[in-house]
């Protein structure tokens, strides 16, 4: 079995990034491919990239939904620049900072957008991957993990021991079956069977190893990128007051402060919903 270098720094989640709810799944167009590639790399093949899973896991998750294929060179290219940005070399990266790097090398060298989305893990993930969106996330591999799945091409568990470093990966429909792609391409299993791709039988909610969030790109209409940018934002935002007023609210004393709290939340939601209408004019 070909040896996994763990080093994801866990997914680096933050306030201001763009949230989709499950009353927004709805909202976003099912993805007909070109054709029926499956984009994949091999992090394991070069010296340089054995500590860049989240930047493979970002640029697979960017191939598919664009129907293009990275030379390694330009993978390599990107992996620099995220050393310009502060990470050290020889270490890995949040998941969160991978995914933002590439999408501004893509948008600052492409005339089609992207933009890109955190999801929770407990919402209606399966209903996002079978609109053929890919997701990328990160989880703690364990013995125990590789034992579950390397075998029979399935991971059955959802418990999998002790958590060690992490790495980035991405989920995927395939074959009408949650699956992970991972990022070894060609690499095989006693039964010479591809292990790089394999089915889950589990909800993603469900598996303990893994970070509650996900990211999804998606395709965005050059002219309406700073809108979208604009109004994602807001929404971050407004989502963020809901959740600090009901915080307060919950230790406050004075009942008339409660009702002001409950009052602004109030007007919040109605602020989403409104939010909610203009994406969907633009995106």
């Amino acid at each position: 079995m070909e040896e996994i270098i763990l080093w994801c720094l866990w997914d680096g989640a933050e306030p201001t990034d763009y949230i989709l709810n499950n009353g927004d799944i709805d909202t976003l167009p099912n993805l007909y491919k070109q054709d029926e590639i499956r984009y994949e790399y091999n992090q394991g093949n070069q010296t340089w990239s054995k500590v860049s899973c989240t930047i493979f896991s970002a640029i697979w998750m960017l191939s598919d939904l664009m129907n293009y294929e990275f030379w390694l060179s330009v993978i390599k290219e990107i992996d620099e620049l995220s050393y310009q940005q502060g990470r050290i070399r020889g270490q890995g990266r949040w998941t969160k900072s991978a995914v933002d790097l590439v999408a501004k090398w893509w948008n600052g060298n492409n005339k089609e957008k992207i933009a890109y989305y955190r999801v929770s893990k407990y919402s209606d993930v399966d209903a996002i991957l079978q609109k053929n969106y890919t997701m990328n996330t990160n989880y703690c591999p364990t013995v125990e993990y590789a034992k579950d799945y390397y075998l029979d091409w399935v991971l059955n568990w959802y418990e999998f021991g002790t958590k060690t470093n992490g790495h980035a990966i991405d989920f995927i429909w395939n074959n009408w079956k949650r699956s992970i792609k991972d990022s070894y391409k060609w690499r095989k299993n006693p039964d010479w069977k591809d292990v790089n791709i394999y089915e889950v039988k589990n909800q993603i909610a469900k598996l303990t190893n893994f970070s509650s969030w996900l990211y999804l790109y998606t395709k965005v209409a050059e002219d309406n990128l700073e809108e979208i940018k604009r109004l994602n934002e807001m929404k971050s935002a407004v989502l963020t007051a809901i959740d600090t007023n009901s915080s307060i609210w919950h230790m406050a004393n004075d009942e008339w402060y409660k009702n002001k709290l409950h009052s602004m939340n109030e007007e919040n939601r109605k602020k989403l919903e409104d939010i909610n209408i203009q994406l969907k004019k633009v995106s």
